[in-house]
């Protein structure tokens, strides 16, 4: 089986990455997110503007086409830049539940977030799977709820459509100011736009985790980039601190998680994608991996930076925050290997 990207998927890396370098290098992203205040809307605006809110969502509705390999490619460049991209995600993943309902009355409002006219956010709680039901009240750390202007909710298979004027949002200020997700108590009326089965939402689940699981592998390999030019730099007892067998060996480990979290990725993006057997089970075992991986990186990167990778001015920090909350968006390492278990029925 032959999982390389084709020259078209390799041409939207090329662009995501050169768009990035331009318009959202690390110096802009501490400026949206370490100022006065956290602004993460010209990041939104950037992805809008791109067509970026289109990849994943079929030409006939307004879209880029493409599927979830596309928008993991999309979401490893993201999260390699530490952009802040909640708001982005969420609207991708509504528009994929809103797909899904397939009525006629949501087929404008797809279109609308496909070309960054409107910001849509699932009505889920950002620390669980997107298949855990949502419970009655507030919504806790919705993903990309400060910016939404439409929710998406999927209570008891019913697929409707929310005013964020109508509902209560409070805005959750993370250690990681790269996300973007509040709590979140709908109100008003809302728009029923069809049914879904228990098995729509748990594709949906899929897709979410694999798009995560993207982000986490992007920050590891700009992490493991960094550290490897800083080793190479940093000099103790008159040589390159990157030549001790333990700095070696500790940045192995780096390149082992990274290199395992990638191939599962792109296997379960993929698979999910395709809709092949056994693809849940494979998009539970990316974004596990993609957990712990992204812990591991993350603390070993700090360790061979040593004192200055734990300033505020190094930009190392912004994918360590970046890595360690992606382990925990929509659910840690464990809730996914409680999945696998079941699937394997290993008892």
């Amino acid at each position: 089986m032959d999982l390389s990207y084709t020259d078209e998927q390799q041409f939207l890396r090329e662009a995501v990455r050169g768009t990035l370098e331009r318009e959202a290098t690390f110096a802009k992203v501490r400026g949206w997110v370490l100022e006065e205040g956290v602004d993460h809307r010209p990041a939104l605006d950037l992805a809008a503007g791109a067509g970026w809110t289109g990849i994943g969502v079929p030409e006939e509705r307004g879209g880029q086409g493409g599927g979830l390999v596309e928008l993991t490619i999309l979401a490893e460049e993201l999260g390699r830049a530490a952009v802040p991209a909640d708001p982005l995600y969420a609207t991708l993943l509504g528009s994929v539940l809103l797909g899904a309902a397939d009525g006629a009355a949501t087929a404008e409002l797809v279109g609308q977030a496909a070309e960054g006219e409107v910001v849509l956010a699932l009505a889920q709680p950002g620390g669980a799977p997107l298949d855990t039901p949502a419970p009655d009240g507030v919504r806790p750390l919705v993903l990309g709820a400060p910016h939404a202007q439409r929710f998406v909710s999927a209570d008891g298979g019913r697929v409707a459509i929310h005013d964020a004027e109508a509902a209560t949002v409070v805005p959750r200020l993370m250690v990681d100011r790269t996300r973007s997700v509040g709590d979140v108590t709908l109100g008003g009326s809302s728009t029923d736009v069809g049914g879904v089965t228990p098995g729509t939402l748990t594709d949906l689940a899929a897709w979410g985790a694999v798009l995560v699981a993207a982000d986490a592998l992007g920050a590891c390999q700009r992490m493991l980039d960094l550290t490897v030019e800083y080793v190479g730099q940093r000099v103790q007892f008159g040589v390159a601190v990157g030549s001790f067998q333990a700095v070696k060996h500790a940045a192995s480990e780096m390149v082992v998680a990274i290199e395992g979290t990638r191939a599962a990725v792109q296997y379960a993006a993929w698979a999910v994608g395709e809709r092949e057997p056994g693809a849940l089970t494979e998009a539970w075992v990316a974004k596990s991996r993609a957990a712990r991986a992204a812990v591991l990186v993350a603390d070993k990167a700090l360790f061979l930076h040593g004192a200055v990778g734990y300033t505020w001015e190094h930009d190392l920090q912004l994918l360590f925050k970046r890595a360690k909350s992606d382990a925990a968006l929509l659910g840690g390492a464990a809730a996914y290997e409680d999945r696998i278990a079941d699937a394997l029925a290993l008892v």
